[in-house]
This record gives C-alpha cells, structure tokens and sequence, in this order.
C-alpha cells in the first residue's frame, strides 16, 4: 500500500454560525396610516429579514484576511449591512408593537406616566421633546430609552437604523419617522404624522417594557470592576459609586 493510499482523506470541518431571523406577523390597527403605508411597513420589515439572513449566512464563509484594509474589506461591508439589517428588525417590531392603538390613553398612576414626569418635569415635558426628536430626525426613528447607567429615561433620534444609538439603552418607546411611514399619508406636514402617531401610543406595552428594562438592573455593568484584596490577589466585583476609584494597599485607616 502506498503512503497516499494509507492517508485518509481529511473533510473540511465548516463551523456554521448563521443566525437566522423568522419574520413575525403584526396586526396594525392603526387609523393613521393607509393600507398602502402599512403595507409598505411590512414588505420592508420582511426585507430587513430576509437581507440579514443572506449575510448571516455569507459571515461563515468570508475571508477575515481583508479585514485591515477599512478601504476595501467585504467582511467590513457585511459587518455593517448585518448590524443595519439586525437593527432594522428589532425598530420595526419594537414600533409595531408600541402604536396603533386606536383606544390610546395614558392614566396619571400608571408607570409610564409617573417615571416620565419624574425623569422631565412633567409628563407634557417629556411628549414635547420625544416630538422634537421625531422632528429633528431626517431618516431614522424616535425612541425613548431607559438608561441603566443614570436609572432614568431619556429621548433620542437614531438615524438611519446605526447612527447616535445611545450604549445600552432599552428601548421603550419607538416611532418611525423615515419619510414612507408618514409623507404617502401627510404630505409635507410630519409634525402631524407624530402627534397623530403619539395618539395611538399603546401605553400597556410602553409599561411593560419600562418593567422589564428596569427590573434586568444592567446598572451593575457599570458597578464592576477590579478590586485588589490585601493578599494582592485580584478579584472582580462590585464598587459602591461613593469609593474612591483607587485602593490603597495595607492602608491602616
């Protein structure tokens, strides 16, 4: 037997790690929006799933060789399409889930209302610049997010579905304001698109969100940190924020 004969033949071992997205269906009872426009919503929505799966898939295979060159890397290209896609997603779902309620009502002891008067001043406060948010962004979405490093909630844009994303923000409220979800339905007016879309905000789901972006205390992410014992043993754990930021080693305070 010759040596070729005795080598087995070795396969390829291919590690697969696509993530694959299922597209859900969503009922939107909106009176604000024409057929068209939801179903406008919903071919891109589709689209932004099918599109991240493609990448998700083309990811197993790319060659990570190009990646030094910023100017002309396909796995940087794909990288930035999986985030735009995977962000288009989740926006989508959020929005289509947080409005429409035609029956819309918000009471003065529910935890939406109490937490945005508390973090704004008013609750009145709060709606004039989440609609001054919508407003600003040119193509993107409104949001308002609970910011587990200050335990409070907070307004933004984000444009496109990548650009000025606060870290770590929960999103608890969003709005679409690229110019198909509003300009087939109100011509050159925006301003009533979003206060016609903050009508039909459905405050139960906005609560539950609130809830659970609360109770996932992400605020302990930012509590860790080294701590130097005094046998010079390094360990992890939590800080209070009123320690000093330096330990003092054998201090015989």
């Amino acid at each position: 037997m010759s040596v070729q004969e005795q080598k087995a033949p070795v396969a390829k071992k291919v590690i697969s790690e696509a993530v694959i997205l299922m597209p859900r269906t969503f009922l939107m009872r909106s009176e604000n929006q024409s057929a068209t426009t939801k179903e406008n919503h919903e071919d891109l929505y589709n689209t932004y799933v099918k599109s991240f799966n493609r990448i998700s898939a083309k990811l197993d295979t790319v060659s990570r060789a190009d990646a030094d060159n910023s100017n002309d890397s396909e796995y940087r290209r794909l990288k930035l399409d999986e985030v735009h896609n995977m962000n288009g997603v989740k926006l989508h779902e959020l929005y289509f889930t947080n409005v429409g309620d035609p029956k819309s009502e918000i009471r003065a002891d529910s935890i939406p209302f109490m937490r945005l008067s508390r973090d704004w001043g008013t609750f009145d406060a709060w709606q004039l610049d989440f609609r001054a948010c919508g407003m600003a962004a040119r193509e993107g979405w409104a949001v308002c997010y609970f910011d587990p490093f200050k335990n409070q909630y907070f307004n933004c844009f984000v444009e496109q579905h990548t650009a000025n994303v606060p870290v770590m923000g929960i999103p608890v409220l969003v709005v679409d304001t690229w110019h198909h979800a509003w300009f087939y339905d109100f011509p050159g007016d925006k301003m009533e698109y979003m206060n016609k879309s903050m009508r039909e905000i459905n405050w139960e789901v906005v609560e539950m969100r609130m809830m659970a972006a609360e109770m996932s205390k992400l605020n302990q992410v930012y509590a860790i940190q080294p701590v130097a014992s005094i046998d010079k043993e390094k360990t992890v754990g939590f800080s209070p924020a009123s320690s000093a930021p330096v330990a003092v080693l054998g201090d015989r305070k």
